[in-house]
């Protein structure tokens, strides 16, 4: 089973079942996006908490991108 995961409508990989663990089924993520390739292969509870992860890491990208662009103090 797969489900995709998509973030403020931008698809970012797709998480898919695992054989149930002790602690119930486990989905690993699936990156197709660059921007969260670090979280390519990562195990999470469910999609939601994958989707969640995801989230924040795109955030952390544009808030990175912004501070490149337009530095905090004057030169």
């Amino acid at each position: 089973m797969s489900r995709p995961i998509e973030v403020e409508g931008r698809f970012l990989g797709v998480a898919v079942t695992l054989a149930s663990l002790p602690a119930g089924p486990a989905w690993r993520f699936i990156a197709t996006d660059p921007v969260v390739e670090d979280l390519d292969g990562a195990t999470f509870p469910s999609p939601a908490e994958a989707a969640r992860v995801a989230g924040l890491v795109v955030r952390r990208s544009r808030r990175a991108g912004a501070a490149a662009r337009w530095p905090a103090t004057p030169r």
